[in-house]
């Protein structure tokens, strides 16, 4: 299985390499011992976990609410490894909206939504604070 077509034949283009559904099961029956943070890639969170029981169990609720952020880095770590562009934000137009595009973060590849006509101004990413100037 080669770079180019790694990802795209183990679950197609389009396809998350992880599942939602997949990582809240592995939290429900095994998330005391960490095994959902394993599945996410996140091996020294996943052994602090295991050797915790979860945080002793507040961090294991307090993971409810993380599992899709997890799954959704997972998936982004799993496109950027095999050079896949971070997948388009949906676009939902509002009538008489003024133009816009999007532009990715090249140090995390969150998208950011910038006006058309913004060329050459500086924008902070919304995740990691990254100052980046918008292409021509």
């Amino acid at each position: 299985m080669g770079r180019a077509g790694g990802l795209a034949e183990a679950c197609g283009e389009d396809q998350a390499v992880r599942s939602i559904g997949v990582a809240y099961v592995l939290w429900i029956l095994l998330g005391l011992n960490g095994v959902h943070r394993f599945y996410c890639g996140r091996i020294g969170t996943g052994l602090l976990w295991l050797f915790t029981a979860g945080l002793f169990g507040i961090g294991w609720l307090v993971d409810a609410f993380l599992v899709p952020g997890m799954v959704r880095e997972a998936n982004a770590a799993a496109r950027a490894e095999y050079g896949y562009p971070p997948p388009a934000p949906a676009r939902v137009g509002v009538v008489g909206a003024s133009a816009s595009r999007v532009i990715y973060c090249t140090q995390c590849g969150s998208p950011m939504q910038v006006p058309a006509n913004a060329v050459g101004t500086q924008y902070a990413c919304p995740r990691c604070r990254t100052v980046l100037e918008v292409p021509a």
